[in-house]
């Protein structure tokens, strides 16, 4: 488990999502999508959860999501997206 991936369930939890759910992501659920984790609503409260966390920019995630939400797969694939897009300010 990498501290970006903690970085991640941590901020599933800022948005409410219960233990089950995080323990699906930890596992690699996909985070959203056909069968995710997340709805809607819930992925933009994430979102904006994760951007305080990390200082990427929502509007990067949100770039990635448009074109075709890959991003969005796994905890494991968000964190290395977010380690590619992380302000070199700024510890996760």
């Amino acid at each position: 488990m990498t501290d970006l991936t903690d970085t991640i369930l941590a901020s599933l939890s800022d948005i409410g999502l219960g233990p089950q759910r995080i323990e699906r992501a930890r596992g690699g659920d996909a985070l959203f999508g056909s069968g995710g984790l997340l709805n809607s609503i819930e992925l933009v409260q994430f979102i904006v959860a994760l951007s305080d966390r990390t200082g990427v920019e929502s509007f990067e995630f949100m770039e990635r999501f448009e074109g075709g939400g890959a991003v969005f797969q796994s905890a494991e694939a968000l964190a290395a997206f977010i380690q590619e897009h992380t302000p070199q300010n700024v510890a996760v």
